[in-house]
């Protein structure tokens, strides 16, 4: 069963949402200048405030921010050589990749399974890349449950493995919490590919879908706000080599 999606109020056809992860992976990696950067890291912010994941906005704007301060100071930061080598690395991967892994958190947090999938038929993507990707998009949302489910089983068996228990006996709670996890993951993994192929999507004829995706104004707007902010940014701070 597919995991159930609130549609909030601006809700965003899933080609606008690949569209703007291709758009800020690539341009993330493309040094260009600190301002542009953020501008670009700047999105992902907002597209957790569209979905009111407000906790994941917060989180993931404070971390980009001390990653760009770090960006920023590399060259005047005093500490110990290994120590500086790793902060500034650190910072480095943070800066570059953590909007493209924002966008991915939003996209599976608002995406549901079917409305993915009549996404890519529309796309005319090949099934052998389709059937993987119904799979993965049912599976990461299952895992957390079953993560969830885990521990509350445990919890009523008395074993809670909190941070300070899991230091204490590492090896236990691995055992615990790790290795039911990795055995449900497995089996799910099975359960999902079987239910899918049940389902009929190696099926060469053309199929059907309940859930409609098209795209709306929301989605040009966002398009369209997108490319006139980033070139915006881009043309005011184009001279600036930071």
């Amino acid at each position: 069963m597919d995991p159930i999606v609130k549609r909030k109020k601006y809700h965003l056809d899933p080609r606008t949402k690949l569209f703007l992860i291709v758009v800020i992976a690539t341009l993330e990696l493309m040094d260009i200048n600190i301002y542009f950067t953020i501008a670009v890291g700047f999105i992902p912010f907002l597209l957790f405030l569209s979905n009111r994941q407000f906790l994941g906005s917060v989180k993931y704007f404070v971390l980009f921010l001390i990653a760009a301060f770090i960006h920023v100071h590399r060259v005047n930061m005093q500490l110990n050589m290994v120590l500086n080598m790793i902060v500034v690395l650190m910072g480095a991967l943070i800066l570059r990749l953590s909007p493209a892994f924002a966008c991915a958190d939003y996209i599976i947090k608002s995406t549901g399974a079917s409305e993915m999938i009549a996404a890519f038929n529309k796309m005319k993507v090949d099934r052998r890349i389709l059937i993987p990707l119904s799979v993965m998009f049912r599976f990461l949302p299952t895992i957390t449950q079953e993560s969830h489910a885990i521990h509350d089983a445990a919890a009523m068996r008395g074993i809670i493995v909190t941070r300070k228990k899991f230091w204490e006996n590492p090896a236990r709670a691995f055992e615990y919490r790790v290795v039911p996890l990795m055995i449900s993951i497995a089996n799910i993994g099975e359960d999902l590919s079987a239910a899918a192929l049940s389902r009929g999507l190696d099926n060469p004829v053309k199929h059907t879908n309940y859930t409609d995706v098209k795209f709306t104004g929301k989605d040009l707007f966002a398009f369209l706000a997108t490319c006139i902010f980033l070139a915006g940014v881009y043309l005011l701070t184009r001279g600036i080599g930071i």
